[in-house]
């Protein structure tokens, strides 16, 4: 196997879905890449940028394929984020790193696609900010989500589904929600329809 940065995230993601994030060192990751430690560092500088490598594998997606509706797209990342065990951690701590792409990746779909809906109605600082809070409600919720569900298996609780149902109707309506007070701070435009 050639060791690259792909690779390297390949493998790293693999270790997250089995173990979770606790065990992605990057130790591990070298004995389960058959290397040793120092090799990662040549395409990996350290522990926070192969976070912010997962997170973007995670979210690719969403960024290269952004659904052109916000609430398609709220809806998106929460799946994606979902879709891996402690994914929503994973990018949450990656949009905390100033260094880290995916955070002006995340905040740029977002922005862009709030900004379609929203015609020339809204502000560029009022899209942003609504941009933003989605992005932070999907991570939010779904970090809240995912802390519930590892609960829930570590306790062996029953009715996890049902509440998992309930979270991604709650989490929809409150997308709905910011959209429409988006649309009526600007008044509500024929462009802006979130029903």
């Amino acid at each position: 196997m050639q060791l690259s940065r792909e690779a390297i995230t390949a493998a790293a993601l693999e270790i997250l879905g089995t173990y979770g994030l606790a065990d992605v060192s990057m130790r591990r990751l070298a004995t389960t890449l058959g290397v040793a430690p120092g090799a990662l560092y040549w395409h990996i500088e350290n522990k926070q940028e192969l976070i912010a490598s997962m997170a973007a594998a995670i979210a690719a997606p969403v960024v290269e394929n952004p659904p052109a509706d916000p609430e398609a797209l709220c809806a998106a990342l929460r799946r994606a984020v979902l879709g891996v065990q402690d994914g929503a951690e994973v990018v949450v701590t990656a949009i905390g790193q100033p260094e880290a792409q995916i955070g002006g990746a995340l905040s740029e779909t977002f922005t862009r696609v709030v900004a379609g809906v929203a015609g020339n109605q809204a502000s560029a600082r009022d899209v942003r900010a609504a941009a933003h809070g989605l992005i932070h409600l999907t991570l939010g919720a779904a970090a809240v989500q995912q802390s519930g569900r590892q609960l829930a298996q570590a306790t062996g609780e029953a009715g996890a589904a049902a509440g998992e149902r309930d979270a991604a109707a709650e989490h929809a309506a409150a997308v709905r929600l910011m959209l429409r007070g988006l649309a009526a701070q600007h008044g509500d435009s024929p462009a802006v329809h979130y029903d």
